[in-house]
């Protein structure tokens, strides 16, 4: 393993010779994923409602400060519940909203392998598991648009399936019903205008997570190029996109020291760039998850009480897995 390769001391050295300045951005470039993410979520919501920006970026902070302490992305949870209380919005509506989030993400992550891909050389093996992933991601976007766009023949290919799919497995997990409450945070994906808004602010976001990895790695003195960063924003985000634990602490640093080696950079600097990327990216998502919760007026109590919520009360879709920049 990349990690045992690493001593303390070691480690210790690359994180005493931390470059302030390079830290001081990655702050900043947090912040700004954080202000793009409450933005897109807001035209997710459009044009039905206009839902302040503020009690969005509030409940989205107070989601990534309880995913850092909480495990299995308890997050998203308390993010669909929170904002549900708060704004009298549908759970299922919300739940839609973040799902479509989502999947921008996901189309983002796309695009980054098919660039990685072509500007750099990779095993064979490699460039057919990238061109699945491609291919899966293009055909689940195609479904969601689909969904909005001719949402009525599309449901309807849903329920065949769900009325001819083996076992029985369709109407077990419910497929029509789960599509229908999808659908309803769609909406914004029938106007051109609001599509080119998302576009954007998941673009801004994305952009903002490569600027964390540079910033990172400019920290412990390392320059790498734009492959070493693609491919650091691919596999920390697909790390992260499974349930693991608390702020996903073992599982990033491993993500990003591969990222990073795989390029070429010695264990111990990518091990302390993956280090300082990761504290300095959810140390202050915590501050202002705390900030946002003490002025929402929430406790430690009602963050815990949103994940006890007895399962009968959530969409079987709320707790669907995917990446963070």
């Amino acid at each position: 393993m990349l990690l045992q390769q690493v001593s303390l001391d070691q480690l210790g050295q690359v994180l005493a010779g931390a470059q302030p300045a390079a830290l001081g951005l990655l702050v900043l470039t947090v912040v700004v994923s954080l202000l793009t993410r409450a933005a897109r979520w807001q035209i997710t919501f459009l044009p039905h409602r206009r839902v302040p920006f503020g009690s969005l970026f509030e409940t989205l902070s107070i989601s990534y400060m309880a995913s850092t302490f909480l495990p299995f992305r308890a997050g998203e949870v308390v993010r669909a519940l929170f904002l549900g209380q708060r704004q009298q919005l549908a759970l299922p509506r919300v739940i839609g909203t973040i799902l479509l989030e989502k999947l921008f993400d996901f189309l983002a992550i796309g695009v980054m392998l098919l660039v990685l891909v072509r500007i750099t050389s990779l095993p064979a093996a490699a460039l057919a598991a990238g061109a699945f992933i491609g291919a899966v991601i293009l055909v689940g976007f195609g479904f969601v648009v689909a969904l909005a766009v001719w949402r009525a023949p599309t449901l309807g290919v849903v329920r065949f399936v769900e009325q001819h799919a083996p076992f029985g497995l369709g109407r077990r997990l419910r497929l029509e019903h789960a599509a229908r409450q999808f659908a309803e945070g769609t909406d914004s994906l029938r106007r051109r205008n609001l599509w080119l808004l998302l576009l954007v602010w998941t673009a801004g976001t994305w952009a903002a997570s490569l600027a964390s990895g540079w910033a990172g790695t400019q920290a412990v003195g390392a320059d790498v190029g734009l492959p070493a960063l693609l491919l650091l924003a691919v596999l920390t985000s697909a790390g992260q996109s499974v349930p693991s634990s608390p702020g996903y602490v073992g599982v990033y640093h491993a993500a990003a020291t591969f990222a990073l080696t795989s390029f070429g950079l010695d264990p111990g600097r990518a091990l302390g760039a993956a280090v300082l990327t990761h504290a300095f990216s959810y140390g202050p998502l915590v501050i202002i998850g705390l900030i946002a919760l003490w002025t929402g007026g929430y406790s430690f109590g009602d963050l815990l009480a949103s994940v006890r919520r007895p399962a009968a009360s959530r969409s079987p879709m709320s707790v669907a897995a995917a990446p963070d920049s």
